[in-house]
């Protein structure tokens, strides 16, 4: 009995002896897996890591583009057409005229009551035409005008009639005249001028020749839509017709500029 308890004593001792052996290896290998475990976690971490930070990811390059060799030529547009040269603005051509001679001329138009013993309204009537030219010395300009502000015309002319003591007369004198015209507007917003001129009576009544007479006017500019402005003007004038007849008083005509 004593040998059974000893054996069973023995027995019990290496169980558990065994048991701790069994628990401390037990221990070990938990020890050890958790270990390698944490290990290979670490391990796979810093793989990882390192992986991602030594290998990034690179972007797929994509292939360049290659241009055909055999691609048409665009086709050329024709030049342009050689600049034309610019054509000068033409001035409005002036009109040569009634004969195309493009002569400055007039035609005037007038009537004289005498003041010598002339009877009721009918005194002497008359036409004349001239031929205009400028002024060579431009002497408008010396008086603040403009340069063609001085005119002169040479003509002939007609009068008939009744003249001094209502004598009938009738003649055809050769008229001389220079005009000179002011500023424009300067006459309460009309265009004014003054003259003066002479006449020598060439044949008169029965014949006569010879006979010195003058005058004297002032008028305005009027644009009645003709070719150039109407001259209205009035004054006094003086015919005489050698030792015969003669005729002199205030004098009223009206004149318009024309191109020959």
């Amino acid at each position: 009995l004593l040998t059974i308890n000893l054996l069973s004593i023995k027995i019990s001792t290496e169980v558990t002896h065994m048991k701790k052996i069994s628990f401390i290896l037990i221990l070990l290998l938990a020890s050890g897996f958790v270990f390698t475990n944490k290990a290979i976690a670490e391990s796979k971490v810093v793989k990882k890591t390192i992986k991602k930070v030594i290998q990034p990811e690179i972007a797929p390059v994509e292939a360049p583009e290659t241009e055909s060799t055999e691609e048409a030529l665009p086709e050329l547009s024709p030049p342009p057409p050689p600049p034309q040269p610019e054509k000068m603005t033409e001035l409005p051509k002036e009109p040569k005229g009634v004969f195309g001679w493009g002569t400055n001329a007039d035609i005037t138009a007038s009537y004289l009551y005498n003041l010598s013993g002339q009877q009721g309204l009918f005194g002497t009537v008359g036409l004349r035409g001239d031929i205009i030219f400028s002024d060579p010395l431009k002497m408008g300009e010396k008086f603040g005008l403009s340069e063609d502000a001085v005119e002169y015309k040479v003509g002939l002319g007609y009068i008939m009639g009744s003249g001094t003591n209502d004598a009938p007369i009738n003649a055809i004198p050769l008229f001389a005249d220079a005009i000179v015209y002011l500023k424009e507007g300067s006459l309460n917003g009309a265009d004014p001028f003054v003259g003066a001129g002479l006449n020598i009576n060439l044949i008169g009544r029965d014949g006569k020749t010879g006979g010195l007479g003058g005058k004297l006017y002032g008028g305005i500019l009027a644009d009645l839509g003709l070719q150039a402005k109407t001259e209205f003007s009035v004054g006094y004038e003086s015919i005489s017709i050698g030792n015969g007849p003669s005729t002199s008083g205030i004098v009223f005509f009206a004149t318009q500029p024309l191109k020959l």
